[in-house]
C-alpha cells in the first residue's frame, strides 16, 4: 500500500524553517541570553576540554552551564564561524521545537491531523516567538523540545513495557538534560508524572472500556500494577540527570549560589508593573487566553486530570508575584532564584496540543457544524476572521516588540575595540565596558583580554557582585543604588583587579569616571569613548584558577555530543517512519482512548460567547484605563507628567507641543535654550519619581508644585519647581519658565595657556617600553594627613601638593592596621581630591574606607536609589594607624582651572558665593571641596559640594553650600612616618625639596565661619568638562 505524507507536519517545518530563518538573522543577535551563549561557545571552540575561563569575574568555571548547546556552536564555528554555528543551532531548535509539539500533541489526541494544526500553530505561538527572538533561549528551547520528543517514548515504555523504548525514551532525557539542567528537572514534575498518571489512567480504561467507571479503587490497583515500571524509569532518569552533569553538580555543591537575588520581571505582581505582565504574561499566552476555559475543561476531564493540575500549577506559577502562590509554592529561596517566564513557557507549550484539537474541530469538526447549524455560515466566516486576525496581531506585535522596546543598544562596532586592546599590549590589563548591553559577550568572544564585568550571574564570584542584585556593571544605571554602588567601588580602586581601560557607549558615567580620577583618551572610530587609569599594575602572566580532575574534564568534553549520537540512532529511523510517514504505529495504544471524546455540544456556545465577552470588556476597560492615564493634556497632573517625561527622554519636541502656543515661543527657540542648558542635572540626570500637587485651579488655569527625585551617576537631586497651567481649546498648556539672561559683554574670546604632549613610544616597535620613552613621575608632597572618626566610620584627611613642574595625575591609597601592625582595610580618595593638580597646586584629600554593602545576610537593601550610599567597614579590631601611598603620573588632560571664585557670603548655616568660568570651555559639573579647620588652624575634616547646572564660557553660576552639622570626630593618629610618595618617604621628599616650608602661607586664605566645631574653612574648585573643545 502507498504510504501518503503527513502534509500538515511537512508544512508547519516548511513554514517554521522559512518564518524563522529569515527573521534570526535581524533578531537574534538583539536578544538578551544569545550573544552569552556565542561567548560560552568560543570558549569551547578555543579550550573544548578546559572548564577554567579567565575572561569575566578574573575567571569561572563554565562548569556552571550545560554545555551541549554552546558545544553545538562550538563545533559548527569549525566550518563557517560562531555565527553561522549560533543560528544553524537556531534553525535546528525551530525544527526540533515543531518536530517535538507535533509528537506531544500526537500522543494526546491520537490525530494527526490534530497534531498537524498543533505544529503549524506551534510555529508561530507567541510564546515560542518570545522565547527564540526576544529573550534568545536557544538552551530552553532546545532542552523543551527533546522533552517533548521524549515524552511518547516514555508512554510506549510505560504502557508497552518494551525495553527498546525505555532506551529510546532515556536516550532523549539524556539530550535534555544536557542542553538544559533546569528543564528535565521540572520537567520530572510538571510534564512526567502527569504523563505517568495518564498511562494509569489509559490502563484503567483499557479494563472497563470508559473512564467515567474508572474508581479509586481500579485506580489504586493498575498503580500498583504499574508501579515497577515507574520507578524503573524514574530511577533510571535520576540516574542520567545526576550522570551526564556529573561535574556541573559537583561544582554547584562546591561552589553553591550564596548571591543576593537579581530582580526580575517575572516576579513582579502584574496588575502593578503592567509592562511586566505584558511581557511576561499576555505576550506568552498571546492568542490561547481566547480558548483559555476550553484548556481548562478539557484538561480536567478524567484522563487528563493529572495534566490538569499540572497545567494549573504552571498557569499559577507564570503568574509571578501577582499572587503569594507561586511565593509558597517554591519557596523564597527557588522564587528569588529562578525566573518564572519558564512557567508561562511550559503551561502555554502543554496547551498546544489542545488549540491544534479546537482548531481542527472549528476547520473540519463538530464545533463548526454546531456554528453552522447555530448561528449560520457566515457568523462562522467572522468568526474565523477574528480568530485568525488576532494570531496574527500577537505574532505581528511580538517579533517587532523589539523595535518599538529595542533590549540592546544601537549595535557597535567590535572592530576598533579589539584593534585598540590588541595594540600596544593594552590587553595586559582587564577592562569594563559602560554601556554596551549583552553585546558585552561578543566583544569578549573575539578578544583575548579579561574584564571584570561578565553577563552570566551566575557564574559572579567577586563580592562586589555577588553582594549586590546586579547581574552586571556595564548596565549598573538601571540598578539604582546597587548598580551605581558596586561601579563605584571598581572605579576608586582598580589597582585591586588590574582594571586600566573602560569603554563607554554612555555618557551617564563620564561624570563618575572623571571624579573618580579617570581620564579620557581619544574617541575610537566607532565613537566609543576610551577612559584610562594611570599607576595600574599590569596583570601577573600566573593567574590563579580552580582545577578539577582530568575525569571531569573528559566527562564535561564528551558526554553531551555522546548522547546526541547514542539518541540519533535509537531514534531517528523511528521518527521518519512514523510521523513523516502516514504508517500505522504503536500511537494506536490511544486511539480507543481518544475516541471516549464526545466532542463539542450545543452549551459550549453561550460559555464561549460569554468568555469573549468578558475578554472584550476586560480589553475595552484596560485601553480605556491607558487612555486616561496617557492623555497628555487632559489634566493639569496628566500635562506635567508628560512634560517631565518627554524631558527625560530628552524628547523636546513632544515637550515644546505642551507648552502654551500662545506665549510666541518658536521651536527653533525652545530647542536652542534646551541645546545650551548642562550640567548635572540637564545631561545626566534619570527621572526617579515625580509627584504633583495641584494648589490652585480654576476652569482655565491651574498652578501646580512639582516635587521631582532625579538620579545622577555622582548624588540624588532632589528639586521642587512652580509651573502654570492655562486651558485653551479643551486642552492643558504649560507656561514657559523664565530663561536667565546672563550675557558676557564681548563676543570673541582668546586664551593663552601651556599646552602638554605626551609622545609615548618614539620608536615603532613591538618591544617593551624603553626606559627613554618613560616619563619620571612627578614629585608629589603630603603636607597634612591624620586618621579620623566620624558619625561612626574612620577616615583620613590631608593636604597633597604638587611639588614639580609638569602637571600630575594623582592617586593616594590609605591602609589602616591597629597597634600590632595588622592590615584592617585599604582604599582609595574618591571624591574629595583633585586627581589633577597642575604645579605647585594643592588639594586637600579625603578617603572614606568603604565596605562591601549588604554583605550581612541580614542587612536589608533599600528599595530607593542613593548614590550617595556609604557603608563603612566594620573593623574587629581598632584602627590605630595608617600608612598613605601616592603615586604622580604626568598628565596632559582634564587640565582646565579657569574657575574663579567671589561673592562670598558667609552665614551662620550657609555658605553663598558664585563661581565665574573666565576661560573658553564650558564646565559640565563644577565642583567645589570644602575644608575645615579648627580653631588652631589645622585641618580637620573635608567635605564636597557638586553644582548641579553647568557654567558656559564667560558666565557666573550662583551655590549655596549649606554648613556640616554639629558632630563630633574624633583625632586617632596623625603620624606621618608611614607617608610615601611614589614609593619613597614622603619626609625625605620634603626635607630635600622643600626644607623651608611655610607652614602657615596658606592660612590667610581660610575663611573665617561660625560653628561650635569648626572655625574656618577652605574653598577649592575642581571641575568636570564634558565635551572638551
Amino acid at each position: 500500500m502507498r504510504k501518503e505524507s503527513n502534509k500538515l507536519l511537512i508544512l508547519a517545518l516548511l513554514l517554521g524553517i522559512a518564518f524563522h530563518g529569515s527573521f534570526i538573522f535581524f533578531t537574534l543577535e538583539n536578544t538578551y541570553d544569545a550573544l552569552i551563549h556565542l561567548f560560552f561557545a568560543e570558549h569551547y571552540a578555543s579550550n573544548w576540554f578546559e572548564p577554567w575561563n579567565y575572561k569575566w569575574y578574573t575567571g569561572f568555571t563554565v562548569m556552571s552551564y550545560p554545555p551541549l548547546v554552546h558545544q553545538s556552536i562550538a563545533a559548527l564555528s569549525y566550518i563557517g564561524g560562531l555565527k553561522f554555528g549560533l543560528f544553524t543551532v537556531a534553525i535546528i531548535g525551530v525544527i526540533l521545537f515543531i518536530s517535538g509539539a507535533y509528537r506531544f500533541s500526537l500522543l494526546i489526541t491520537a490525530n494527526k491531523k490534530i497534531a498537524g494544526y498543533a505544529a503549524i500553530t506551534a510555529a508561530l505561538s507567541s510564546s515560542f516567538l518570545e522565547t527564540l527572538h526576544i529573550f534568545g533561549q536557544l538552551p530552553s528551547i532546545i532542552g523543551v523540545s527533546v522533552l517533548m520528543h521524549a515524552l511518547p517514548e516514555i508512554y510506549l515504555w510505560l504502557k508497552t513495557k518494551k525495553y527498546k523504548y525505555l532506551l529510546t525514551s532515556l536516550s532523549l532525557i539524556s539530550v535534555t538534560v544536557t542542553s538544559h539542567h533546569v528543564t528535565p528537572i521540572f520537567g520530572m514534575v510538571f510534564f512526567i508524572l502527569p504523563l505517568i498518571g495518564m498511562v494509569i489512567m489509559d490502563v484503567c480504561f483499557d479494563e472497563v472500556k470508559s473512564y467515567k467507571k474508572i474508581t479509586f479503587k481500579l485506580f489504586l490497583v493498575k498503580f500498583k500494577s504499574q508501579f515497577k515500571y515507574n520507578f524503573l524509569f524514574i530511577i533510571l532518569a535520576l540516574v542520567i540527570i545526576v550522570g551526564c552533569l556529573l561535574p556541573y553538580w559537583i561544582n554547584s555543591k562546591k561552589n553553591p549560589i550564596t548571591q543576593i537575588p537579581i530582580p526580575h520581571g517575572s516576579r513582579d505582581n502584574f496588575l502593578e508593573v503592567t509592562s511586566s505582565g505584558l511581557v511576561f504574561f499576555m505576550i506568552p499566552w498571546g492568542i490561547l487566553l481566547v480558548f483559555l476555559p476550553y484548556f481548562f475543561y478539557r484538561y480536567f476531564s478524567k484522563r487528563f486530570l493529572f495534566i490538569g493540575i499540572s497545567f494549573t500549577m504552571l498557569f499559577i506559577l507564570g503568574t509571578g508575584g501577582t499572587t503569594p502562590v507561586p511565593l509558597k509554592l517554591l519557596g523564597e529561596n527557588a522564587f528569588n532564584i529562578l525566573t518564572l517566564d519558564r512557567f508561562t513557557l511550559w503551561a502555554s507549550i502543554m496547551a498546544i496540543p489542545l488549540f491544534g484539537e479546537i482548531t481542527y474541530h472549528f476547520i473540519h469538526g463538530d464545533l463548526k457544524n454546531v456554528i453552522h447549524k447555530k448561528l449560520g455560515r457566515i457568523y462562522h466566516r467572522l468568526l474565523a476572521g477574528l480568530i485568525a486576525s488576532l494570531f496574527l496581531f500577537t505574532i505581528i506585535f511580538t517579533m517587532s516588540l523589539g523595535y518599538f522596546r529595542p533590549s540592546q543598544p544601537q549595535k557597535i562596532k567590535m572592530l576598533p575595540i579589539i584593534n585598540f586592546l590588541n595594540q600596544d599590549q593594552h590587553d595586559q590589563w582587564r577592562y569594563l565596558t559602560l554601556g554596551f548591553g549583552d553585546q558585552m559577550a561578543w566583544l569578549s568572544a573575539q578578544t583575548n583580554a579579561m574584564t571584570v564585568d561578565g553577563n552570566y550571574h551566575s557564574a559572579r564570584r567577586l563580592p562586589e557582585l555577588t553582594t549586590r542584585p546586579i547581574e552586571r556593571l556595564e548596565n549598573s544605571k538601571f540598578k539604582g543604588i546597587a548598580g551605581i554602588g558596586s561601579l563605584q567601588q571598581f572605579l576608586t580602586t582598580p589597582e585591586k583587579y588590574n582594571l586600566k581601560y573602560i569603554f563607554s557607549n554612555d555618557k551617564f558615567y563620564d561624570p563618575i569616571l572623571y571624579f573618580c580620577g579617570w581620564q579620557r583618551l581619544s574617541p575610537l572610530e566607532n565613537g566609543i569613548i576610551v577612559w584610562e587609569k594611570l599607576n595600574i599594575p599590569p596583570l601577573s602572566s600566573i593567574l590563579p584558577k580552580e582545577d578539577v580532575a582530568i575525569w571531569q574534564k573528559l566527562l564535561w568534553g564528551t558526554v553531551p555530543f555522546l548522547t546526541v549520537i547514542f539518541a540519533l540512532l535509537l531514534n531517528v529511523k523511528s521518527l521518519f517512519n512514523k510521523h513523516i510517514k502516514m504508517r500505522k504505529n504503536t500511537y494506536v495504544l490511544c486511539i480507543e482512548a481518544y475516541k471516549n471524546y464526545s466532542g463539542f455540544t450545543k452549551k459550549v456556545l453561550p460559555f464561549a460567547h460569554i468568555w469573549l465577552l468578558f475578554l472584550t470588556v476586560i480589553s475595552f476597560f484596560g485601553m480605556y484605563k491607558f487612555y486616561l492615564e496617557n492623555n497628555t493634556q487632559q489634566s493639569p497632573e496628566n500635562l506635567v507628567i508628560s512634560y517631565y517625561d518627554a524631558l527625560d527622554f530628552k524628547q523636546f519636541e513632544k515637550a515644546y507641543n505642551l507648552i502654551n502656543p500662545k506665549s510666541n515661543i518658536s521651536i527653533a527657540q525652545y530647542m536652542l535654550e534646551v541645546s545650551v542648558t548642562d550640567g548635572l542635572l540637564s545631561s545626566y540626570a534619570k527621572l526617579d519619581a515625580l509627584n504633583t500637587v495641584v494648589t490652585k485651579k480654576t476652569d482655565s488655569l491651574a498652578t501646580i508644585t512639582v516635587h521631582t527625585k532625579w538620579i545622577t551617576p555622582l548624588e540624588k537631586i532632589n528639586k521642587t519647581d512652580y509651573k502654570t497651567a492655562i486651558k485653551l481649546n479643551g486642552k492643558w498648556f504649560l507656561q514657559p519658565d523664565v530663561i536667565d539672561f546672563d550675557l558676557p559683554p564681548d563676543q570673541l574670546y582668546s586664551n593663552n595657556k601651556t599646552g602638554y604632549f605626551n609622545q609615548g613610544r618614539k620608536r615603532i616597535t613591538t618591544e617593551q617600553t624603553h626606559h627613554e620613552d618613560v616619563l619620571k613621575q612627578p614629585v608629589l608632597e603630603i603636607v597634612t594627613a591624620k586618621l579620623v572618626k566620624f558619625d561612626n566610620h574612620y577616615a583620613i584627611i590631608g593636604e597633597i601638593q604638587n611639588i614639580d613642574n609638569v602637571p600630575a595625575d594623582v592617586v593616594i591609597k590609605g591602609t589602616l592596621y591597629n597597634d600590632s601592625n595588622k592590615k584592617l582595610a585599604t582604599y582609595n580618595a574618591k571624591y574629595h581630591i583633585k586627581h589633577k593638580l597642575m604645579p605647585k597646586e594643592v588639594s586637600s584629600f579625603r578617603i572614606n574606607f568603604e565596605g562591601i554593602a549588604w554583605s550581612k545576610t541580614l542587612d536589608s537593601i533599600p528599595k530607593t536609589f542613593n548614590p550617595d550610599e556609604f557603608t563603612p567597614i566594620e573593623f574587629e579590631e581598632q584602627p590605630t594607624k595608617f600608612n598613605l601611598q601616592a603615586a604622580g603620573n604626568v598628565s596632559n588632560s582634564d587640565l582646565y582651572k579657569d574657575l574663579a571664585l567671589s561673592e562670598l557670603i558667609i552665614e551662620e548655616k550657609n555658605i553663598k558665593g558664585t563661581l565665574f568660568n573666565s576661560g573658553i570651555q564650558e564646565i559640565t559639573v563644577p565642583q567645589l571641596i570644602i575644608t575645615y579647620y579648627n580653631k588652631d588652624k589645622k585641618i580637620a575634616w573635608v567635605d564636597h559640594l557638586f553644582i548641579k547646572s553647568g557654567i558656559r564660557q564667560q558666565r557666573k553660576k550662583h551655590f549655596n553650600y549649606k554648613l556640616l552639622e554639629d558632630k563630633k570626630i574624633i583625632f586617632i593618629n596623625d603620624d606621618m612616618q608611614n607617608c610615601f610618595v611614589n614609593g619613597l618617604p614622603n619626609e625625605e621628599i620634603s626635607n630635600k625639596l622643600i626644607p623651608n616650608r611655610v607652614k602657615n602661607h596658606a592660612f590667610s586664605e581660610l575663611q573665617k565661619i561660625s560653628h561650635p566645631k569648626y572655625k574656618y574653612v577652605k574653598i577649592e574648585m575642581n571641575n568636570f568638562i564634558g565635551n572638551p573643545k
